[in-house]
């Protein structure tokens, strides 16, 4: 009798946990979100809001359907950021569209139009200019990411994001 409630009890502890992952794989989906950032800011530099919503920053004339990742280089990237930005062009599709900002004027675009600050790390603390920056637009051009164009792990956090968000615009059309 032992024999058979030890049977028993195996099988429950073995099934069980698989019958969990297939019921949940059939009836739930995973919802990710991506936030918003540069909320848009009035004259005396407080978020401007609609009721209790914050209005975000929106890049003039960005909305174009497409996904963008923008890369503002400087005079002379380095070959770490050129690598990584080699990286993030593989991500090029039909949804994506990948674009370096090479001119003179790059700073000027990045400061201006994508309102780009230098982006602060905390570990380990240091500031990262705008040259070395990889941002992520939406397709009704609201910034979604700013990532260290430098650091392997930032460039696979923004090819995350990025798949995240494809899937956000995947799930709207259906």
């Amino acid at each position: 009798m032992k024999r058979y409630l030890k049977a028993g009890l195996l099988t429950l502890v073995l099934v069980l946990p698989a019958l969990i992952v297939l019921f949940l794989h059939a009836f739930t989906e995973n919802h990710f979100t991506l936030p918003y950032l540069q909320p848009l800011v009035d004259s005396t530099g407080k978020a401007v809001m609609n009721g209790n919503d914050t209005v975000f920053y929106q890049i003039p004339n960005a909305a174009d359907q497409k996904i963008k990742v923008i890369a503002f280089f400087g005079p002379n990237p380095s070959a770490q950021l050129r690598q990584q930005f080699s990286r993030v062009e593989k991500l090029t599709s039909d949804e994506v569209k990948v674009m370096s900002l090479l001119e003179q004027d790059s700073e000027k675009q990045a400061t201006e139009v994508y309102q780009l600050k230098p982006l602060q790390k905390l570990k380990p603390i240091k500031t990262i200019p705008y040259n070395e920056q990889l941002v992520l637009v939406d397709k009704n051009g609201y910034l979604r990411g700013i990532y260290d164009g430098t650091d392997p792990e930032d460039v696979d956090r923004l090819s995350a994001e990025l798949k995240i968000l494809i899937d956000i615009y995947t799930k709207v059309k259906d």
